[in-house]
Parts: C-alpha cells; structure tokens; sequence
C-alpha cells in the first residue's frame, strides 16, 4: 500500500482523504510552511497531494500578502523541501482553472493546458504564477490539475451546488465543472501510472452548462427558488472581484480519463443533495 500525504482539508482534501481507502493516508491539517524536511523525512511518503490553499476571492483581494504566501510561495518552498528529502516522490499540487478569463479564446475555443493563463483576479494570479514556478523547478515531476467549479454531494460551503442555492440572480454563461468523483479518478490515475503522469491536467467533466440552468435544477428539487437570469454586464458591474467563466479542453484528460457528463453527473449529485438535507 503506498503512503500519501495529503495537505489541506477544504472541499477536494477531505474528500480525498475519505475516499483514496486503497491508500496509506496520512493528513497535514497545519500549514504548507509547517511542513518541515525533518517531518517529510519521517512521514516518508510515496507521493504527496497538495489541495490547500486559499480559494475566497475577495478574501484574496483583502489579504493579499497572505494570499500570496499560501497560494504561490508555500507550495513552491514545499516542492524545495521535496526535492532535499533524499527519496523521490510524486508530488500532485492542485491549481485552478480559473486562470483563464473566457469562457472562450479570442477564437471562441476551449482553453487548453497549453494557453498562457490570462489571471484577471489576485487569486487566479496567484495559482498561475505557482504552475510557473514549480515547473520552473522539475517540469518533469509535478502533475498540477486545474478544475474547475467544483461540486459533489456534499454539504460543504465551497461546494458550488451549495453555493448557488445562495443567490437570487444567475448568469447563462458558458462553464466547465468539476465533479469530486472526476477528480478523485483524475487523482488515482496520476498516481498509479508509470508515465505519461506528469504536466498539467485540466480536470473537468464532459460538456458544459451554466450557472442558471444548474440553479433552475436545483428550483425544480426545491432546494431553492427559481432564479432569475442576470447578464454577465450586469454582474461584473457589482461583483467585485470580477468572476471568471472558463470553458477546458485537454485531448490527453478526455482520452485517459473519460469523463462523464456532467448533466448526468450533477443530476446524481442534487439527488444525494436531497438526502443529506432531509439527514440535517
């Protein structure tokens, strides 16, 4: 059984944590810069995920000093400390595919794992000079996957499915989502293949939706009222920091991985939605 570390305990983290059982799991709930080569050396993992970091945009804007350290910095002096551990490990660190600002290209296309990020937030900012600086370092070593809005069944506050249960008003934008279960078979792929693993992964389920059409599902299991359409004009005009919307593509992901759709996925994730809201 291979021994995995696992840093940070958010939406993707303790999902991870609760469900890779085939797994020696060991969890670091403290800090990326509490990490220390000596705690590395004894830990002595095969492979190391690391799904921490701060994802709140506005919280980013207004902390931006520790935004940087958590999201750029920390994760780049982590891999340093990696490398100075005298084994080799796979190390898996999640970004986002938010540093893209779409939904589309110029040329109307899906953004693929090789398009420069176009960050239009400090957040997206921040995970995109991370992908830079860690491939800086050993792009031959480091698997970093980019979902994007991501969803399950779970009762958790950064789920998007419990989030936009929240809002009265919805835009029809164009969005890939990412479902937990894609993401923990994305995860479970990097680190059980002898090659081809490395490089960047845009994670997301097959086909694309948009937020009112996910809100007007949840109106119809009444998990909430029936939202009303808003433009993308008129929302950028009072959300500050400005939201991203982001269409992926990767011909690698859709070949190795297979992703469902995510219709079908979002249809299984509300359902069990339901039930854990009858549980509370």
């Amino acid at each position: 059984m291979k021994k995995l570390l696992l840093i940070g305990c958010g939406q993707i983290g303790s999902a991870l944590a609760r469900d890779l059982t085939e797994f020696e799991v060991h969890v670091w709930p403290h800090d990326i810069d509490d990490l220390t080569l000596d705690a590395l050396r004894e830990i002595a993992p095969d492979a190391i995920v690391n799904a921490a970091g701060k994802t709140d945009l506005a919280w980013c804007e207004a902390n931006a000093r520790e935004a940087v350290r958590s999201n750029l910095e920390a994760p780049v002096r982590l891999y340093e400390r990696i490398l100075n551990a005298d084994r080799p490990t796979r190390f898996i660190h999640f970004s986002s595919g938010c540093v893209w600002d779409g939904p589309y290209t110029k040329d109307g296309q899906p953004f693929t794992p090789d398009i420069p990020p176009t960050p239009s937030s400090l957040y997206s900012w921040t995970k995109a000079a991370a992908d830079a600086m860690l491939f800086g370092i050993d792009p031959k070593h480091i698997a970093i996957l980019r979902p994007r809005q991501v969803y399950s069944e779970n009762q958790h506050p950064r789920n998007s499915l419990v989030k936009l249960q929240k809002y009265p008003k919805l835009i029809d934008t164009p969005n890939s989502l990412s479902s937990i279960a894609v993401i923990e078979k994305t995860v479970r792929y990097v680190l059980g293949s002898e090659h081809d693993w490395s490089g960047i992964w845009n994670v997301y389920d097959r086909d694309i939706t948009t937020p009112f059409k996910i809100g007007e599902m949840l109106a119809a299991e009444g998990l909430r009222e029936k939202p009303q359409r808003i433009s993308k004009a008129e929302l950028d005009a009072f959300h500050k920091p400005k939201r991203v919307d982001t269409v992926l593509f990767d011909e690698r992901f859709e070949q190795t991985i297979q992703p469902e759709d995510v219709h079908a996925q979002l249809t299984r994730a509300i359902a069990e939605l339901i039930k854990t809201s009858q549980i509370s």
